[in-house]
């Protein structure tokens, strides 16, 4: 079942050959037997920005994890490009991917200069990087992603601490940039921002990730976010994928089939 799931999503995507980014049954229990993912299988196109949605504890933030290789899998396997994820091709598959995350990870007492050239910790030895002394190139490219990301010059210079929640989710944004990774995970990447800000930053992130053909799997609770911005929704409960497809066909149903077990308690 799994198997023949996996080859639908890959055909939904013109074929399993041009699938990006791909999960083949994943599962992960941890020691106190509960399944974050239970047979999760999915093919991710190039360039696709993904949502992921679903109630709290649904495994969204555990299949990000997996990508990145922060949570070892009990069985299954993901492949990236023609990778598959194994102890050997760690390191390989985490330099081909960044990460922006719920509550920013900057360091408030440093630059946004210093905070944007963490994002370049794998492409330079580890005395350099605590050093502080980054390739001239380097340099160049966190000027380039900072003024992308809507960011002045003279932020360059202030402390992550002094800037809005807004901006320093976008200084998130340009670290993550920063190596022109292949796969963005985005893990509600707009949780603590208001409404509006959220859009803006949904936005930025799309489109930046468009204009390096980055493949971007963002885990959201806001559904109607997820309609405005994904080219795909993948919707998960209990660890298991139970909606897989374009906004158009996320209609109220399929939301209230997602999230059947809130709705069931609540009433």
């Amino acid at each position: 079942m799994a198997g023949a799931a996996f080859l639908s999503a890959a055909r939904a995507i013109g074929g399993e050959g041009r699938a990006h980014l791909s999960f083949r049954d994943l599962r992960k229990v941890f020691p106190d037997g509960v399944a974050a993912l239970d047979g999760v299988s999915a093919a991710v196109a190039r360039g696709e920005f993904c949502v992921v949605l679903g109630p709290s504890g649904s495994g969204k933030s555990t299949l990000l994890r997996v990508v990145n290789g922060l949570t070892d899998l009990t069985s299954g396997q993901m492949t990236l490009g023609d990778t598959v994820l194994s102890p050997q091709s760690l390191r390989g598959i985490r330099r081909r991917v960044a990460m922006v995350h719920q509550q920013f990870n900057l360091v408030e007492r440093a630059s946004v200069a210093t905070n944007v050239l963490s994002g370049g910790v794998a492409e330079v030895t580890a005395w350099r990087a605590l050093l502080g002394w980054y390739p001239g190139a380097m340099r160049e490219r966190v000027c380039e992603v900072v003024a992308r990301v809507g960011l002045d010059e003279i932020h360059l210079a202030r402390r992550a601490s002094a800037l809005s929640g807004g901006q320093q989710q976008r200084v998130g944004i340009a670290r993550a940039l920063l190596l022109r990774p292949e796969v963005i995970l985005a893990d509600e990447p707009v949780a603590s921002l208001d409404p509006a800000i959220s859009r803006e930053v949904l936005g930025l992130l799309r489109e930046a990730a468009r204009e390096q053909g980055a493949t971007v799997l963002c885990s959201l609770h806001q559904t109607d976010l997820a309609r405005e911005y994904a080219d795909r929704i993948i919707g998960m409960r209990n660890g298991r994928v139970v909606f897989d497809g374009p906004p158009a066909r996320f209609d109220s149903a399929a939301e209230a089939e997602l999230y059947e077990v809130l709705i069931a308690t609540e009433n």
